[in-house]
């Protein structure tokens, strides 16, 4: 194995316990997105929010709700958020004047392809120098691995 820059990992008491790895790895992964997104003025969460918006085409909250994962108050000052920063409207649903619909705004639509160049440019970070090969062998065995139990211990959650 190697050792890395912040020290020889052979001294630590469980240097092959891969659920310590993986944490280690996804906390280093959160940081640097937090890093990167302090220029946006938006945390990981809400990027999650408009990216789950973009692809479900006019949601409703309780649609984003079971989507990400998070319990309905989570959502809504979520969505109040971004409708404070002009990213997001609520618009009346047209079949159920009760229900609301969450879009992007023209501001989140111009702002999606500089989030997705900013993730693009921490996944960069982290798989320099990897050939792809063993990138490729390395998500076949974390897709494996979250296969091999059950789908709720791996659904998507925007609070971590």
């Amino acid at each position: 194995m190697t050792d890395f820059r912040f020290g020889a990992h052979k001294r630590l008491p469980f240097p092959h316990v891969t659920g310590y790895w993986v944490n280690r790895l996804g906390a280093a992964f959160r940081t640097e997105v937090d890093r990167e997104l302090r220029q946006f003025e938006l945390t990981r969460r809400q990027v999650a929010m408009l990216h789950f918006i973009a692809r479900a085409d006019r949601p409703s909250a309780s649609d984003l709700t079971r989507q990400m994962g998070v319990d309905s108050t989570a959502v809504t000052r979520m969505i109040d958020r971004l409708t404070d920063k002009g990213l997001v409207v609520r618009t009346a649903d047209p079949s159920d004047r009760r229900r609301h619909l969450v879009e992007l705004t023209s501001a989140a639509l111009d702002l999606m392809p500089r989030l997705s160049r900013t993730a693009r440019k921490v996944e960069g970070l982290f798989e320099e120098g990897i050939p792809p090969e063993r990138l490729a062998a390395f998500h076949d065995v974390l897709m494996h691995m979250l296969e091999n139990v059950d789908a709720d211990h791996f659904a998507v959650n925007i609070d971590d």
